[in-house]
């Protein structure tokens, strides 16, 4: 019957018209509604719009109808005479089917007892109707009896979606209310969020993903462990930096210390900041242009970093080492805590430094190392690897942790560029080398050396080392400048949009902690005051 009035409400929409409940002497009278093409534009524009989240403030708190907390306080501790016995398909002794008569802020809604208790035995009207007359007016706001309905304070036009929900089993967002107000409706109504219809689903806030049982550490972690409670007070310390004015200085000078350990490597290379050093002398025998033969004493001057610069950086490698090693004896679990990706970039930041130690205190020097092709080459390695420390500001830069969410959720887009770039660098590639191969001093040598200009091209880069000379040539090379820019154009907005959604994540869990700091804070001030 519920679904009947729905669809009465919907066939009549566009022409005035006047319904009869069956059972009721009420009508009720629609309105004629015409939709115009402005109207749909607004919608669409408003249903775009970015899920804000909503600051909590005291005038909201004070506003605020609890009445699912008398609810819940009525069916935890309420004795037998609160409650009735309520069936499906029940009816009145006139044979004609019940309903619930509520008042929405003024306006009057008829809902079928059945059509509730079809829907989720979890709802607040769900378990309203099962309370007695007496109980429900604990409940209620208000009761009005001349109409024989029960009065909420709540908006009408919000409470449209939960008569939709009960009428047709969906809920859909009214354009004109705010996503905010509409998500707290369906909390207050205890409608869960799975209802919503799927072209209304973007205004949910997508779950951030929990953390696995195993991988959860909080304070009952650390009481079976050795040195529990130092390790518990070592781990709040080191992980949770809003714990305490000493945990934020700590992270601020982890911070600081990053921040000069890439300075200095920076600085470091340039000329005017580097010294002179001269190399141990070496024979070096050469023969002379009348054939002679003679060996003479050679010395070589190399350019290194000034001592400064590498008296700070052993400092920053002091600290970046004492603060993983308290990392890993504080962790509950050793080889999760090694394997996580911001661990791996602590410890890959101070590795190279203690194997490029290793060397020298194994006698290799720069002279031999230039004389061991492999060890110069691992050597320079090793100290390339030192700019991965400036990731370990992702460990204190909400920033970067956004963006590394944001990849994480467009893995598919970014594969999916990926992919057709790469044909794309193949495809062109091949064309243009055989189009361009025959052409004198052409840097088309081969495939392979045309992808570079392919990439290049295709990015919409295009240093201008290598072009195309032919006509056939340049052509090509148009189409791939075309491609290039469809293949990045499309994905990227796809990732600029889930960088959005991760940004307003962020924001509403940022919300949560601060909302539930301030209930503990008003719930300590009221027991205090009881005390």
């Amino acid at each position: 019957m519920a679904i009947a009035i729905s669809q009465a409400v919907l066939a009549h929409r566009n022409s005035a018209a006047t319904f009869t409940v069956p059972g009721s002497t009420e009508q009720l009278k629609f309105h004629n509604y015409r939709v115009t093409g402005n109207m749909i534009s607004g919608a669409a524009q408003q249903h775009k719009k970015r899920l804000i989240p909503l600051r909590r403030t005291d005038a909201m708190t004070l506003a605020e109808r609890r009445n699912y907390q008398i609810l819940d306080d009525i069916f935890r501790s309420g004795g037998s005479d609160c409650f009735q016995q309520v069936t499906a398909n029940s009816a009145t002794e006139s044979g004609q089917p019940q309903f619930l008569r509520l008042n929405i802020g003024g306006t009057s809604f008829m809902i079928l007892i059945d059509a509730i208790l079809r829907a989720e035995s979890t709802t607040f009207l769900s378990r309203f109707i099962q309370l007695t007359h007496t109980a429900r007016l604990k409940v209620a706001d208000a009761y009005i009896s001349s109409e024989d309905a029960y009065f909420f304070q709540r908006s009408p036009t919000s409470f449209e979606a939960v008569f939709q929900y009960y009428a047709t089993g969906v809920v859909h967002r009214p354009s004109e209310i705010c996503p905010a107000s509409f998500l707290s409706e369906l909390d207050f109504w205890r409608i869960s969020h799975q209802h919503v219809g799927s072209c209304c689903a973007d205004v949910i806030p997508q779950k951030r993903e929990e953390e696995k049982e195993e991988e959860k550490v909080d304070d009952t972690t650390f009481d079976k462990l050795m040195c529990g409670k130092l390790r518990r007070r070592m781990w709040t310390f080191l992980e949770r930096p809003g714990s305490s004015m000493q945990a934020k200085a700590f992270e601020l000078s982890s911070t600081l210390f990053v921040a000069i350990s890439v300075m200095g490597l920076s600085f470091g290379t340039i000329p005017d900041f580097q010294v002179t050093h001269l190399m141990p002398p070496h024979n070096e025998t050469i023969v002379l242009p009348n054939g002679t033969v003679t060996v003479i004493q050679k010395v070589e001057q190399m350019r290194v970093e000034h001592p400064a610069f590498v008296f700070t950086e052993r400092i920053c490698i002091a600290f970046f080492t004492v603060e993983y090693c308290l990392r890993f004896f504080a962790a509950p679990r050793k080889l999760r805590f090694a394997l996580k990706p911001l661990n791996l970039v602590d410890l890959l930041a101070i590795v190279p430094f203690y194997l490029e130690l290793l060397l020298t205190l194994c006698g290799v020097d720069d002279r031999k190392l230039r004389d061991l092709r492999w060890a110069f080459l691992v050597v320079r390695i090793l100290r390339v690897l030192r700019v991965i420390r400036i990731i370990k500001l992702g460990r204190f830069s909400s920033g970067l942790q956004t963006f590394g969410m944001t990849l994480q959720r467009s893995q598919k887009q970014l594969q999916m560029m990926t992919i057709v770039l790469l044909t794309g660098v193949v495809f062109f590639s091949t064309m243009i080398y055989f189009l361009e191969k025959d052409e004198e001093s052409t840097p088309f040598t081969s495939i392979p050396a045309a992808y570079w200009w392919c990439i290049v091209t295709m990015t919409t880069v295009g240093y201008g080392d290598a072009v195309p000379a032919t006509t056939m040539g340049k052509i090509i090379a148009s189409a791939a400048i075309m491609c290039g820019v469809l293949v990045l154009a499309l994905p990227i907005t796809i990732i600029v949009d889930n960088f959005i959604k991760v940004a307003q994540d962020e924001q509403q869990a940022e919300q949560q902690k601060i909302d539930q700091h301030s209930e503990q804070l008003a719930l300590e001030a009221m027991l205090n005051a009881h005390d």
